[in-house]
């Protein structure tokens, strides 16, 4: 597991996967970009948002409704670049379903 991955999911309660503590851990990232106008990394921090949810979800730690609030999230931090959005949390989510992220820190 990826160490960002591993510590979503150590900071949201190990074992016991709280989804609101989950969705609020991975949200902080991309809501923080939303401070600085350029040059805040948000294509990265996204696409590491939505690989470490697709992971989670794949793992039935988080339910799929998860990723409307991440593309609504992303959006409000860049308003009017939606369809960017989309294809960053489109790829990252692809790929972090293919390593479901359970509690344990394996990847199976």
């Amino acid at each position: 597991m990826p160490p960002r991955a591993q510590q979503a999911v150590l900071a949201a309660g190990g074992s016991r996967l709280e989804a609101g503590n989950t969705l609020a851990a991975l949200l902080a990232p991309v809501e923080a970009c939303s401070q600085v106008a350029e040059g805040a990394g948000l294509s990265d921090t996204l696409h590491r948002a939505a690989y470490t949810l697709g992971g989670l979800i794949a793992a039935g730690r988080l339910p799929e409704e998860a990723e409307q609030v991440l593309k609504d999230t992303a959006a409000a931090a860049r308003p009017g670049q939606e369809q960017r959005i989309q294809q960053i949390i489109r790829s990252g989510l692809a790929a972090g379903m293919q390593r479901p992220l359970h509690a344990s820190g394996r990847c199976l």
